[in-house]
């Protein structure tokens, strides 16, 4: 995970960056197809206070996207895929089709994730004018994700059934993975809890070891694979899968 923060670091670093032109926000709305295009936006300041954008999303789970950091996310999903394939492809030969068809399952979620180069950054807009550091720079071209306040909870990996879950006022980790099957090779004792923010954190699930973590909406639980269930070429997919949802573009 270090490795994965830095390198969300020097993708925030981006917004410092000197560059001559003003930045370029394209904003997706949630139903609309085409992007509204916003330019001479040079501050997440002045972003978050435009009036364009007032009363039009929630800020808490609202997503801003580099435009290169884009593209090093689609590349990460497709090495993910990749590895994920290999994994698959040694199961088979193994005869462990149990799972195998876990992984097949994983892998379906993955592919059908919309991703983007997320940057882990506030978008509070009373934070952004108290604090002086949290006002980055805006230089070069980003995409905005707007979304009404959610209703779900979205439950990914090794479980049956994943997808959205109604959101329930109080509930943690623990009680919304109780009707869910967990999958040959899940991680019964412990789970990630990504946060709107794309703030991860593992939570322990257990009978034995479990502690109320309580889910706000718009978060994402991940069912990861056990590690003893990993071969050890694989022991990183969780981390990898884990990333890769933190830059998930919400609905």
């Amino acid at each position: 995970m270090k490795k994965q923060l830095l390198f969300a670091v020097s993708l925030c670093a981006g917004f410092i960056a000197s560059a001559a032109a003003d930045s370029r926000v394209a904003v997706y709305s949630p139903g609309q197809s085409q992007p509204v295009v916003i330019e001479g936006i040079n501050t997440l300041q002045q972003l978050t206070l435009n009036p364009k954008l007032a009363g039009q999303t929630w800020w808490p789970g609202t997503v801003i996207a580099e435009k290169m950091a884009t593209v090093v996310q689609l590349e990460q999903q497709k090495q993910l895929l990749g590895r994920l394939d290999a994994l698959l492809a040694d199961l088979r030969q193994d005869n462990d089709s149990d799972f195998a068809g876990s992984v097949q399952q994983v892998r379906s979620q993955i592919a059908a994730l919309r991703v983007t180069g997320r940057q882990f950054v506030s978008l509070d807009a009373d934070l952004i004018r108290l604090q002086r550091e949290a006002n980055r720079k805006l230089q070069g071209d980003y995409s905005l994700y707007l979304l009404a306040r959610p209703t779900n909870v979205h439950i990914y990996g090794a479980v049956a059934p994943a997808g959205p879950q109604p959101y329930q006022v109080s509930r943690s980790v623990q009680d919304y993975l109780e009707t869910h099957q967990h999958l040959d090779g899940a991680d019964k004792s412990y789970a990630t809890l990504i946060l709107p923010d794309g703030q991860a954190r593992t939570v322990p699930v257990a009978y034995w070891n479990r502690r109320h973590n309580e889910v706000a909406p718009g978060s994402i639980i991940y069912v990861g694979f056990s590690s003893w269930a990993l071969p050890s070429d694989y022991q990183d997919i969780n981390e990898k899968i884990v990333s890769l949802l933190t830059h998930r573009i919400p609905d």
